[in-house]
């Protein structure tokens, strides 16, 4: 034993270090991202703020805990033009933007022009940050729109449309298919469509279930103004009044639609018919409007559903058009992809983003657009129920030169009317112990020091062919992505320093998809 032991001495002192050999070090193991890596890095998230509204201790309180909560910088606009903001931003070059307004500040040519501001930090045509309005009756709703530590799952939905039932513990939805039929699911089958008794209020049903599910998860495609939300067929309708929402029966509807527009009339008629409020439902919500015309437009009031919804309702992201709505690609386009679009899996669950499906809708929708279409504004007015002219629209498209089809028409007038409000980076899962998994993505994001690694799969591990967007946790440099894994992945459609669209991507069962980029 000694014998070796003076051996294994000797060998000790006669090899150098493997330092002096100039043997070189194992390559450094990626580091698998948790969620705080999602987190934006120091000053990439800005508040953006105007002069008047940062001057008001509540509104400033707000703002000021967007900043403090995300190591933000903050950029205040003088004035009444949100575009003169453009240069302050691109000196910040964020890649999330909280847009902090007052209702007064909010119509829909204040979410037309933040369209274009979020296309305006370089000179392509693609979007160049995340970002959400937030909002409230006062600076102290705006403040609690500020996501939480932990995603909102998603186990509870209700609707005035079809969706995906079998994603949900609980759900209902009043259809669209027929006057006065209903669809209630539980414990994750969808059930089966029933009709309302005789007699029975359609509101008073929908409040009842309101109340019941306390819906996390909320999607409605029936008529709407900027002051109400009308059961499909007709059948009464929600109305806003600032605080609370209040139900009107379907033989009202005549003498309701006379307040329209005109808030003390509509508050009036509450009280002179003695309206019933809707309940309350506690807790956090996610309302997207998907075929809803008008339902995103604050229009300058706390009194709009928007506004209501936020300030009263817990809705913490609400996506819905500014303008009437007929084509439907960004609202629909909206609730699809966050249903089947891509997730972060972090391990402790697997994070969907309804900012990312919102801004995803619109860099797809931007692509199927002529160049030149895809930058001239539209036009549209800030007052009145509708504020856009299919006519008016039509000839500045044709303007540009493009085709004035259905089609591109559709996607130019969806292009900048549809209003993201919420913190961009507010984030949802859907409950994992539905037995029916999304139709999407998923994928698990590392790093080294200096370059970027995403591993994608689809999400119940079986083939699929679709769309990929895929927004990075980190900047890239563009030109460094590789791509490997698969044969079945063509050139991305679109690849910017922040994100990227593949219009196509094959994966056979269990294959995955491999992306790496450097680091900017």
């Amino acid at each position: 034993m000694r014998f070796l032991f003076l051996i294994s001495a000797a060998l000790a002192a006669a090899v150098p270090a493997a330092e002096a050999l100039d043997v070189p070090n194992a390559p450094e193991a990626p580091r698998v991202f948790a969620a705080e890596d999602f987190l934006p890095a120091p000053g990439e998230y800005v508040v953006l703020v105007s002069e008047k509204t940062f001057a008001k201790k509540a509104w400033r309180a707000a703002a000021e805990k967007f900043r403090a909560r995300y190591a933000g910088t903050l950029v205040t606009w003088s004035g009444d033009d949100v575009e003169t903001a453009c240069d302050a931003l691109r000196a910040a070059n964020p890649r999330y933007v909280a847009v902090v307004a007052e209702p007064r500040e909010i119509d829909r040519v204040f979410v037309a022009k933040l369209h274009r501001i979020s296309r305006a930090m370089n000179d392509d045509r693609w979007g160049d940050f995340l970002w959400g309005v937030v909002t409230g009756r006062d600076g102290a709703t705006a403040a609690a729109q500020l996501a939480g530590t932990r995603p909102l799952r998603l186990e509870r939905a209700m609707g005035t449309t079809n969706f995906d039932r079998a994603r949900f513990r609980e759900s209902f939805f009043i259809t669209d298919w027929g006057a006065r039929e209903f669809v209630e699911g539980g414990d994750y089958v969808p059930g089966e469509k029933r009709s309302a008794a005789p007699g029975v209020e359609m509101t008073d049903l929908f409040a009842e279930q309101w109340k019941k599910l306390r819906p996390q998860y909320f999607v409605s495609a029936s008529h709407a103004t900027e002051y109400n939300l009308e059961m499909p067929f007709g059948e009464g309708l929600i109305a806003s009044a600032g605080t609370h929402f209040f139900r009107v029966p379907k033989a009202l509807l005549p003498a309701f639609a006379a307040t329209l527009g005109n808030e003390p009339a509509t508050l009036a008629f509450e009280r002179a018919h003695r309206l019933k409020k809707l309940p309350a439902a506690p807790g956090d919500k996610i309302w997207i409007a998907a075929g809803n015309c008008l339902a995103g437009d604050v229009l300058g009031s706390p009194y709009t559903m928007a506004c209501t919804a936020i300030s009263a309702a817990g809705v913490k992201q609400l996506v819905g058009y500014t303008v009437p709505s007929w084509f439907g690609e960004m609202g629909w386009g909206t609730h699809g992809r966050f249903f089947d679009g891509c997730r972060a899996d972090i391990g402790a669950g697997k994070i969907a983003s309804v900012a990312q499906a919102w801004f995803f809708t619109n860099q797809v929708l931007l692509a199927a657009l002529p160049e030149a279409a895809a930058r001239v504004p539209v036009p549209l007015t800030a007052g009145g129920l509708r504020g856009a002219d299919i006519r008016e629209i039509g000839e500045a498209l044709a303007a540009t030169g493009a085709e004035v089809s259905r089609e591109t028409l559709g996607r130019f007038h969806d292009r900048d009317v549809v209003a993201f409000y919420g913190d961009p980076l507010f984030a949802a899962e859907f409950d994992p112990r539905a037995p029916k998994p999304p139709a999407g993505w998923d994928f698990v994001a590392s790093a080294t020091g200096d370059e970027l690694f995403l591993d994608v799969k689809s999400s119940d591990g079986e083939a699929r062919k679709g769309e990929l967007c895929l927004w990075f946790p980190r900047r890239v440099r563009p030109e460094t992505l590789k791509i490997s894994g698969t044969a079945g992945v063509p050139a991305p459609a679109i690849l910017t320093e922040n994100f990227v669209v593949f219009r196509e991507v094959s994966l056979a069962s269990g294959e995955t998809l491999k992306l790496s980029a450097c680091l900017k």
